[in-house]
């Protein structure tokens, strides 16, 4: 073991020598776990040479849950080196090197990065920013001849300041439209901060519900719930396996709902991403991956996990006390509302779940269980029950609803596979936003006290399937199937959706299908080809050409062939030229070109068809005022950091493509992931090569919201 511990000691003199750490890591830890490197730890001494060892440490570093539970602590919540050596775990600290080395048999050990220790989580600095989002368009032709202006403004713009643990965050939105009067109005007004000691965030202001019991609904008030992120990846809900494949060194961003939720860079070649957890439990999932030389490729993976199970001994709340919000336009009441739902995990893998939502036109409770069957997936089975004023009956809504859920990933055959299925018993079954909404009637709908107006179907039940289907590492397939039927109809909407896509060499296509079978208008049928081919054969590497074909049954046939590309030498600027033909709607011609900056970025395009022109202008971007200044940067994520290498202008951060820091060294690095390990890392080429390297790669573990900073310090030897 002295030799084994010599060895390790040596490679590790070796790094700092290669990468030395900067000034505010001097007093870490380095850590290695069965022969990997897992990063820098501040730890707790018991004496010089016997580091504290906590639970949430062993977890990350790989541990498996339970047989961190079976294990001794101390009073100060470390591990009895006795408990450690009866499970034959090995751990070696030089004080030298800073060196700590952990043996963990294979039968207690999971390769799967397990979460971060709380005590690497970091708050950020004090910082703020505003983040803007502005679109210009200005349209001729007859089709606007009436219109009460010909053209259209449109500015999103949040301003945010970050106070300790604090997120303050305020977004207004200005509309003017080509009809109507322009209008200011905020979107969102709301304070923010994680309570790492209970595993939740505290929101006071404007969020919506979370759609695990009840419906999603807009509100503002105060709400307090369980923060899965902060959880270890063993604790929490299923995380779908996302594979592609990169032509080289790419940025991967993943969305969901049209937000991005994660995005890293991948080395050449096949990639898996095992550590993305959609925020959302429903809602298909968008992966962009753009190569080194600008060019861009998207796949669709349809998403659903089941999020009312939790592990054993595991809580999970949500608290809110709050006021309906309508979305901006629309006019009906907003009634206060309370809302309160828990999950804990029972032995067995089984979960009971339940929650109440009351407001003074609405209640509803919902009673259910789940439960893990490990290999063949998961279950959950619920009722509902609601009652809802209904001013059309001068009485009452009264209904409930059974849900199934399932939901199994097949990681051998690299597929999933979800079932929903909604069944309503009892008539007049309500949700929240639908009880706000039927409180608005109007006068022609009475006669002599009487309500003669149009009453909305009742809901028999509703069937979803979604199935995934990974063929290799460039190519899959998805298949999306619905089924909602009304009582007393004779038939109800039928959905049927399948596509597939893949890359061969220089060729993406991508084919898909739709049906959808509507109880009160005609089946409608679409299926549609896209294909792009990289002209790099006739000597344009940097150029593709397009083509979309949609083919449809009760609709309008279209084509569109075009080229798009980029240009400069950062392939910085990229551009689209297509035209169009619709049965429909004509000939048309679209041309656009987009530029990324260090600024954030604008976007010029221009389109013409029969009985129109249009302009548009896009300019997206945000400036950061910290410690060190004002850093302009692009279009922020919820999660942020600040770079700096000092003195040294036109450095690349190899974690934000296009971005390289201004002239006094500081760039913005507009997404991270809360509560796990981002490495901020430099792009070596745009450094000379006479120059004293700094640092390469610095670690942060940011909070959620957390504004970082990370000075890349030039380089300390080692003697």
């Amino acid at each position: 073991m002295d030799r084994i511990n010599s060895i390790l000691r040596t490679v590790l003199l070796g790094l700092v020598w290669v990468a030395p750490v900067c000034y505010a890591e001097a007093d870490k830890t380095y850590v290695i776990v069965n022969d990997a490197y897992r990063g820098r730890v501040l730890l707790d001494f018991q004496r010089t040479d016997e580091p504290c060892l906590t639970a949430p440490l062993l977890r990350e570093w790989g541990v498996h849950y339970e047989t961190v539970q079976k294990m001794a602590f101390s009073a100060n919540s470390c591990v009895v080196p006795k408990a450690l050596d009866r499970l034959n775990i090995l751990h070696f600290y030089d004080p030298i090197a800073q060196l700590l080395t952990l043996v963990i048999p294979d039968e207690l050990f999971s390769n799967m990065e397990n979460g971060v220790a709380t005590s690497r989580w970091d708050e950020g600095v004090t910082a703020m920013f505003v983040d803007y989002h502005i679109n210009y368009a200005s349209y001729l032709g007859e089709k606007y001849q009436d219109a009460d202006r010909n053209n259209s403004l449109y500015a999103d713009i949040t301003t945010g300041l970050n106070l300790g643990a604090w997120r303050l965050r305020y977004e207004p939105v200005y509309q003017k439209d080509t009809w109507g009067n322009p209008q200011w109005h905020t979107e969102r007004a709301v304070a923010f901060r994680s309570l790492q000691a209970w595993r939740s965030l505290l929101t006071l202001g404007d969020s919506s519900t979370s759609s695990t019991l009840f419906d999603s609904v807009k509100y503002r008030g105060l709400s307090l719930n369980s923060d899965d992120r902060m959880l270890p990846d063993g604790l929490r809900t299923f995380s779908p396996w996302i594979r592609g494949y990169a032509r080289s060194n790419a940025e991967v961003k993943v969305r969901q709902n049209g937000e991005v939720i994660y995005q890293t860079f991948v080395s050449p070649g096949t990639f898996i991403l095992k550590d993305v957890y959609p925020p959302a439990h429903d809602g298909d999932i968008d992966i962009t991956i753009k190569e080194s030389d600008g060019t861009e490729s998207e796949r669709k993976i349809p998403y659903s996990a089941m999020p009312n199970l939790v592990h054993p001994g595991q809580w999970k709340y949500d608290l809110i006390v709050g006021k309906y919000q309508n979305y901006f336009g629309v006019e009906q009441q907003e009634p206060g509302f309370q809302q309160a739902s828990v999950s804990y995990g029972l032995p067995g893998n089984t979960t009971l779940y339940g929650g109440t939502l009351n407001s003074g036109i609405y209640r509803s409770t919902v009673m259910g269980m789940g439960r893990s069957l490990d290999k063949w997936g998961a279950l959950s089975l619920d009722y509902s029950y609601a009652v809802a004023d209904d001013p059309r009956i001068k009485g009452k809504d009264r209904g409930g609803m059974v849900r199934m859920r399932y939901a199994k990933a097949f990681p051998a055959q690299e597929s999933a596979l979800s079932l929903l299925a909604q069944y309503y018993p009892n008539q007049h079954y309500r949700t929240l936003g639908e009880t706000v909404a039927q409180q608005k009637t109007y006068w022609w709908d009475w006669e002599d006290g009487a309500y003669v107006g149009d009453f909305d179907d009742e809901r028999k039940y509703r069937l979803e399937a979604r199935y995934n289907q990974y063929i290799s590492d460039s190519s899959n397939l998805y298949l999306t199937l619905s089924r909602e039927a009304m009582r007393g109809k004779d038939k109800g909407d039928t959905s049927v959706e399948l596509g597939y896509s893949n890359t061969w060499g220089d060729v993406d296509i991508n084919l898909y299908a739709e049906y959808t079978n509507y109880s009160y208008s005609k089946a409608q049928a679409q299926v549609g080809i896209s294909f792009s081919v990289s002209l790099g054969e006739i000597g344009m590497p940097r150029m593709k050409l397009n083509y979309d074909h949609t083919q449809t049954k009760n609709g309008a046939n279209s084509r569109r062939v075009g080229v798009s590309g980029t240009m400069l030498d950062d392939y910085s600027l990229s551009y689209n030229a297509s035209t169009s033909q619709s049965q429909e709607y004509g000939s048309s011609q679209d041309l656009s070109a987009d530029y990324q900056y260090n600024a954030g970025g604008l976007r010029l395009g221009y389109s013409q068809g029969e009985g129109y022109r249009q302009k548009t202008l896009e300019l997206t971007g945000s400036a950061m005022v910290h410690q060190g200044g004002v850093t302009l940067g692009q279009s922020l994520g919820e999660t942020m950091a600040i770079v700096n290498v000092p003195d040294r202008p036109g450095v690349g951060v190899d974690n934000q493509y296009g971005t390289t820091t201004d002239w006094r060294g500081y760039a913005v690095v507009t997404t991270l992931t809360p509560y796990r390990v981002n490495r901020l890392s430099l792009n070596t080429y745009d450094l000379p090569d006479d120059d004293d390297s700094p640092l390469m790669e610095i670690e942060v573990v940011p909070t959620a919201g957390a504004i970082m900073f990370s000075r890349f310090t030039p380089e300390q030897k080692v003697n």
